[in-house]
C-alpha cells in the first residue's frame, strides 16, 4: 500500500488573510486621520459635534477628536489681505468716480467659533465686500471732485473706522485700508489734463514775463548809470582839457592845408 506524503505548507498566508490585513490597515489609517487633527500655527480649530459648533476652539498643535462625530475647521487668525473690485461712486457734483482698494484684517481667535457659526468661512464676501462698497459710496459723495485725490487719506481713514464698526461684532478687526486707485470719467480726466496744460503754459508765460521785467529793469539801471557817467564826463570837460586830449592824440605831422588855413594845432611862443 502506497502512502501519500503530507503537503508542505509554503508559509504564505492565503488570499482571504491578505485581504483582511489590508482592510484592517486601511481602517486604521481612516481612524487615525479621523482622530488626529493638527492645527497649524496662526490658526485655531473650530470643532463641531455632528454639525453643532462648539464654543471651545483648538489652539495650534496636535489634537485628538472623536472620529465620525467631530470635525475641525481651520480659521486663520493672522493678518490677511483682501482686495476689492472696482467700485462706482460719485463726487459731490455727481461726477463719476471709480475706486479700487484693499483691506488688511485679522480674526480674533476668541470669536472664531461665533464667526464660523453666524457667518461661515466666506465672511469676506458676506461682510467685507458689501460694507466697503457701501461706505465708499457714502463717504466719497461728501467731497467735491477736485478734492477727492488730495483727500485720499481722509477717505481711507473714515472707511476704516466705518468698517471696524460693522465687523468688530463678528470678531474681525480692520488693521488697514488702502485706496489703490482712483479714476474719473474720460471727459473729466481730459478736462483735468487740459487744465494742467493751460496752467503750465501760464506758468511758462509768467516766467518769460518775469524774465523780461528783470531785463528791462537791468536796462534801466544800465542806462541810468551810463547817463550819470556821461554827465560826470561832460561836467569835467574844459577847453584846455579838450585841447590837451587832442595833443595827446597828435602824431607829430602837420595837417596838409591850403587856402591859408591855420594849422590844426597852434603852438604859442613863449
Amino acid at each position: 500500500m502506497v502512502k501519500r506524503l503530507p503537503t508542505v505548507n509554503s508559509g504564505w498566508p492565503q488570499t482571504p488573510v491578505l485581504f483582511g490585513i489590508g482592510a484592517a490597515a486601511i481602517l486604521l489609517l481612516i481612524l487615525y486621520f479621523a482622530t488626529v487633527k493638527i492645527v497649524p500655527a496662526g490658526n485655531v480649530g473650530v470643532v463641531t459635534n455632528f454639525g453643532a459648533v462648539q464654543k471651545e476652539t483648538l489652539d495650534p498643535g496636535l489634537h485628538f477628536v472623536t472620529p465620525f462625530m467631530q470635525n475641525v475647521y481651520q480659521v486663520n487668525t493672522q493678518v490677511q489681505a483682501h482686495s476689492f473690485q472696482e467700485i462706482d461712486a460719485a463726487s459731490e457734483e455727481l461726477q463719476t468716480v471709480k475706486l479700487t482698494g484693499k483691506v488688511n484684517f485679522a480674526i480674533d481667535a476668541r470669536h472664531a467659533a461665533d464667526l464660523y457659526q453666524n457667518v461661515g468661512l466666506d465672511f469676506a464676501g458676506k461682510l467685507l465686500d458689501p460694507s466697503f462698497n457701501d461706505f465708499i459710496k457714502t463717504i466719497v459723495p461728501t467731497y467735491p471732485v477736485n478734492d477727492i485725490l488730495k483727500s485720499r487719506d481722509a477717505i481711507r481713514d473714515k472707511t476704516k473706522d466705518r468698517l471696524n464698526q460693522a465687523v468688530n461684532p463678528y470678531g474681525i478687526t480692520i488693521v488697514a485700508v488702502q485706496i489703490t486707485d482712483i479714476r474719473f470719467s474720460a471727459e473729466f480726466e481730459k478736462a483735468i489734463e487740459a487744465k494742467q496744460v493751460a496752467q503750465q503754459q501760464v506758468q511758462t508765460q509768467s516766467q518769460i514775463l518775469e524774465q523780461k521785467k528783470i531785463q528791462a529793469q537791468q536796462a534801466v539801471v544800465d542806462a541810468d548809470g551810463q547817463a550819470k557817467a556821461n554827465a560826470i564826463l561832460n561836467a569835467s570837460l574844459t577847453p584846455t582839457l579838450v585841447q590837451w586830449q587832442e595833443i595827446l592824440k597828435w602824431d607829430g605831422k602837420l595837417p596838409q592845408v591850403t587856402g591859408g588855413a591855420s594849422p590844426f594845432v597852434s603852438l604859442s611862443a613863449r
